[in-house]
């Protein structure tokens, strides 16, 4: 859908990097705003003045207040088209409540423009949870928090610069109405940034020959199919030589293009004795640069951020994985275009979970690839990298207070940052540290399996007793709002602890099974499908093909993937999403179980959580003769332009979420009953409604019309949107008046 953009809006100023909380003397000025927000607004939707056009005239001015929550940064991860957004929490207070309570939501939603603001698609809503954590646990600095929002862009040809706008706007407790990308939050802010999608890794040549304005000759493609995809050729890595070439008028230092080259020497003992043997040629023959200059500079006393800076670090608590925001700032100095590998941004991360000061554990490393951007903006363009961890041995119990970590990351370019050495100093890039709040749960030992998410909604949002879930989507964008769940029902988790497969160990198994509550009886899920995983390698994160086949064993038992053990040369995999069963549900309906169980080599069974859910499989109904004409010669009937017809409507459906009535074609008209349109969950009643229509046909043209009447529920449908549809029609013919 594209939006209409206000032409007057300009990337926002980047936030200050500044850690410690400043404002916490300002926040009990707005204790009661916070306490009562939401009452506030029922009591009148404009109260705070963020509404541009509004009958409600505003009682207390606050847009765009930070003092509370602030969106920092905005970046993009291209290989496994991830946006990432970091969040600072910077009061101790005004959040809802502790960890033991439900907190308040900090609601995202991402919008892109690939015209430079000119118009805006929505790409959905994600959130977390944000809870009052006393001062005393943090000290003066602030928690950040990062959210992510998985998206499918436009590919194009490498040839081609595919640049785009994402804007992301942070509103808290209220989320931002879909299709408004100028939105103005009481509490929260807006924030722009440029992203770069990867190029397309398949061809297809009708594509290529209109990109390159090929005319091609008559009936070619009756004997060559120009739909059918195929590979392109594997990116060339620039060398040395290549690359001071590419560069030699663009400013680009020696000891940027020549240290991938430089450090192979420093690492490699062997190939450094070479250069000692009779005959050598020297360091990298073919280069006449000053190789004593250049090696001075390899160990600097603090990292250059010329080309790329680390700007956000923050912990996705949904999802248990790291962010980290890099903003590249110049067209060139990263190894080449897009048509080649380019070149890697690496960041590791530390954590000190003992709060002792010394970074004793390192988390892992992680990667995105970056090239040279000839049209690159001048605010430069934001990437993110993602690092999925495994908190599990670090969680508490929330009646023990909040588990708060300290957390440094260190970006490099092109070479990864040794875990071993958490005050390594990159030739190029920075470090950052931050405090993050860990998600509290009890610690699981051995294999226990736990269930997260059922139909893409973390399990800790669906009501123990109705089986209805409220809240955000985890992986994809929807808000639901006493939803049931409909046709493919995705559950995802985790197996505590998993084996290090990768080096061979052996595989842990797990089961899931359902049964309509009441029952004894639970049902295995046996229906074969695939995984998507992806590996990290020594800080290089890709995908791996082809996709894995999970089919179950004679005990119905699920082969389990993940593989969180990492180490020089030693791969962790992931499997995306965390999926764990897809459950075809349809025609049932009812309340739900959802179990897990799983076992490992030894046959030593692990059980996990049982799940409630409600399932609802059928679309709004109409019942006959409910939606008709009722003025004039009925359904079908002769009406005069500038008549007011009139009839009455009829939907339900046992989780109701909206009816709409419009005419087709759209040559005017305006329903001046029922009033507002469309109608949404909760204003109408949540089992359907009925009622009576009024369409004013004054403007209109003489032609024949249909009026359709639409409705769609509540139901959480393939775990990706919601809403089961359902419309009908009733038709008339419009004439010109008779002139007496």
């Amino acid at each position: 859908m594209k939006i209409e953009n206000n032409p007057q809006t300009t990337l926002t100023e980047k936030p200050a990097k500044e850690s410690p909380v400043e404002q916490s003397a300002t926040a009990p000025q707005f204790e009661q705003e916070r306490t009562h927000f939401r009452a506030l607004i029922l009591s009148n939707p404009n109260y705070f003045g963020n509404i541009r056009v509004s009958p409600f005239k505003p009682v207390l001015n606050i847009q765009s207040n930070t003092t509370y929550e602030e969106l920092g940064c905005v970046g993009f991860q291209p290989q496994f088209n991830r946006l990432e957004a970091v969040v600072y929490i910077k009061q101790p207070t005004g959040y809802g409540g502790d960890i033991c309570s439900k907190g308040t939501p900090e609601y995202v939603r991402f919008f892109i423009s690939c015209n430079n603001g000119t118009d805006w698609q929505d790409l959905g809503l994600t959130s977390f949870t944000a809870y009052n954590i006393s001062e005393g646990t943090v000290g003066a600095k602030r928690l950040e928090y990062a959210v992510t929002l998985r998206i499918n862009p436009s590919q194009k040809f490498c040839f081609v610069d595919n640049l785009c706008l994402v804007r992301a706007i942070l509103s808290w407790n209220v989320p931002t109405p879909p299709d408004h990308p100028n939105f103005t939050p009481v509490w929260g802010n807006v924030h722009d940034t440029h992203i770069q999608i990867d190029p397309l890794k398949l061809i297809i040549f009708s594509d290529l020959f209109k990109e390159a304005k090929i005319k091609l000759p008559p009936n070619f493609d009756s004997v060559l199919d120009l739909t059918q995809p195929a590979p392109l050729v594997k990116p060339k890595t620039l060398g040395t030589v290549e690359l001071q070439e590419l560069y030699q008028d663009k400013g680009v230092e020696p000891h940027r293009f020549a240290l991938t080259d430089l450090q192979k020497l420093i690492d490699q003992p062997t190939l450094t004795e070479s250069l000692m043997a009779p005959g050598s040629k020297g360091v990298l023959p073919g280069i006449e640069i000053d190789w004593s200059n250049i090696i001075s500079k390899l160990s600097p006393v603090d990292g250059n951020t010329r080309y790329e800076e680390l700007a956000c670090i923050g912990l996705n608590p949904n999802q248990d994985t790291l962010v980290g925001i890099i903003r590249v700032k110049l067209a060139s100095g990263y190894s080449g275009s897009p048509c080649t590998t380019g070149s890697r941004e690496y960041v590791t991360f530390w954590a000190d979970f003992d709060n002792n000061g010394t970074f004793e554990t390192c988390l892992g490393t992680t990667s995105v690839n970056v090239y040279d951007i000839h049209n690159l903006p001048k605010e430069g363009l934001e990437y993110a990298v993602f690092l999925p961890v495994d908190l599990n041995k670090y969680r508490q119990p929330c009646n023990k207070g909040p588990k708060v970590v300290k957390i440094r990351a260190i970006l490099s370019w092109q070479v990864p940052p040794p875990c071993s050495n958490p005050n390594y100093v990159p030739v190029w890039g920075n470090r950052e540290e931050t405090l993050v709040h860990i998600k509290p749960g009890s610690v699981q030992t051995g294999h226990v399996p736990f269930i997260e998410t059922v139909g893409n909604m973390d399990v800790n949002n669906i009501n123990k007793i109705s089986g209805l879930a409220t809240g955000t989507g985890v992986f994809v964008g929807f808000t639901a709002q006493d939803s049931p769940f409909g046709g493919e029902v995705v559950i995802t988790g985790h197996l505590a602890n998993p084996t290090d497969i990768s080096s061979g160990a052996p595989y842990l198994k797990y089961r899931v099974s359902v049964r309509v509550v009441g029952s004894v009886t639970w049902q295995h899920l046996t229906n074969p499908f695939s995984v998507k995983r992806s590996q990290n390698l020594d800080g290089n994160l890709s995908s791996l093909l082809p996709d894995m086949p999970q089919a179950v064993d004679a005990d119905d038992f699920y082969t389990y993937y993940e593989d969180l053990t990492s180490g020089q040369g030693n791969p962790q995999i992931f499997v995306e999403q965390d999926i764990l069963a897809r459950w075809q549900t349809s025609g049932l309906t009812g309340l739900w179980q959802i179990k897990i169980e799983a076992k490992d080599a030894m046959n030593t069974f692990y059980f996990g959580n049982v799940v409630t859910v409600r399932l609802d499989n059928q679309a709004p109904q109409f019942p006959p003769g409910s939606f008709k004409i009722t003025s004039g010669g009925g359904n079908c009937a002769d009406f005069v332009i500038s008549d007011v017809i009139e009839g009455t409507y009829k939907v339900t459906d046992e989780h109701f979420g909206s009816l709409k009535l419009d005419v087709q074609p759209a040559l005017g008209g305006i329903f001046t009953s029922p009033v507002p349109l469309p109608r949404t969950y909760p204003t109408v009643p949540t089992t359907g409604e009925t009622g009576i229509w009024k369409l004013d046909t004054k403007g209109m043209p003489k032609c024949g019309y249909v009026v359709r009447l639409s409705a769609t529920d509540r139901t959480i449908v393939n775990s990706g949107q919601i809403g089961f549809y359902n419309e009908t029609f009733i038709g008339l013919c419009l004439r010109e008046k008779k002139e007496e």
